[in-house]
């Protein structure tokens, strides 16, 4: 597996995966504007034999980066492909000079925190209704 920078070539797997993974997904706008025109941004994918298998989106401002959105392929999920992507974009924030990394993560969402625990992410607070369906997320930090 390798991870690499999306292209608009690989958008159409990344709706897919986006739409099969979260209840209020992104639509093509959005990572569009991530892939052309957000400087902070970065889209990569996970790409297996060939096929586009994940995602990840973050941003880097300064010391400072965000990891917007993390998914896998549903029928791929629990093989490491996710931790793989979220290793490397950590390595990418280190080298970029990032002394901390946040997200939101909804409450509902346990394996994602697991996920995330695993690799030393602490919760921090939770927001109320984050989510435009009225869920809760936790905000959760990597200090690196």
């Amino acid at each position: 597996m390798k991870i690499r920078p999306a292209t608009t070539q690989d958008l159409s797997t990344i709706l897919t995966i986006e739409n099969l993974s979260f209840p209020s997904p992104w639509t093509e706008p959005h990572f569009l504007y991530e892939l052309k025109e957000n400087p902070y941004a970065f889209l990569l994918v996970a790409e297996a034999e060939g096929f586009v298998v994940g995602y990840i989106d973050f941003w880097i401002t300064f010391q400072q980066a965000q990891i917007n959105n993390l998914a896998v392929m549903p029928h791929l999920r629990h093989r490491g492909i996710g931790k793989t992507m979220l290793m490397d974009a950590v390595e990418r924030m280190k080298k970029a000079g990032c002394q901390s990394v946040t997200l939101e993560v909804r409450v509902s969402n346990t394996i994602a925190q697991k996920l995330y625990g695993t690799y030393g992410f602490k919760k921090l607070i939770k927001k109320s209704r984050y989510y435009a369906d009225g869920e809760d997320a936790w905000l959760m930090e990597l200090r690196i």
